[in-house]
């Protein structure tokens, strides 16, 4: 299936996606525990964003801050490709490592977990790309606007200013789980 992808998509760049996965998953975690989830939004689906959302919800619900600590990515594998008719679908598995452990977020105590340990996590990610999204170029409309736009330039309208919904033409976190 991969080179398949590779086929359909000659601008695929195994290397690229990797950094891009490592990039996601680092931004997302440090918005749980930053608490607030504006740097990486864009670059989730609606139930992985909806997921992280209820996490930092019920953080703040209870004055604590989770810590990711030392936090480094020690491998990202692509596992599997799933071409569909509309989309491409890549499952990862990524290896992390990081100090795990929540603090209260006035006294800045530790509550629970281990802030001397580092841990060794494995995470199983999916993501999508529309599959015709390079068709797309001028022909697409801004949402916020209605401005024609190309999606493949830098993702934000030339008109408005408004940052696309990446999910028209980059990959996105749709799935994510943790071991």
């Amino acid at each position: 299936m991969f080179d398949e992808l590779k086929k359909l998509e000659p601008d695929f760049n195994e290397s690229i996606f990797q950094s891009k996965v490592d990039n996601i998953f680092i931004l997302m975690l440090n918005s749980i525990m930053f608490r607030e989830l504006d740097r990486v939004s864009a670059s989730l689906g609606s139930n992985v964003r909806k997921e992280v959302e209820n996490r930092i919800e019920e953080l703040k619900r209870n004055n604590e801050i989770q810590m990711f600590d030392e936090l480094n990515v020690r491998s990202t594998q692509i596992r599997h490709v799933d071409i569909r008719e509309d989309c491409y679908r890549i499952d990862v598995i990524l290896k992390s490592r990081y100090m795990d452990y929540k603090i209260d977020a006035t006294t800045k105590k530790l509550k629970s977990g281990d802030n001397t340990q580092r841990i060794e996590k494995t995470n199983f990610l999916t993501f999508e790309e529309k599959r015709n999204h390079k068709e797309l170029g001028i022909a697409a409309k801004c949402p916020y606007c209605g401005a024609s736009i190309d999606y493949n330039k830098t993702g934000v309208c030339e008109y408005c200013k408004q940052q696309m919904p990446k999910e028209e033409y980059d990959w996105i976190l749709i799935s994510w789980s943790e071991n």
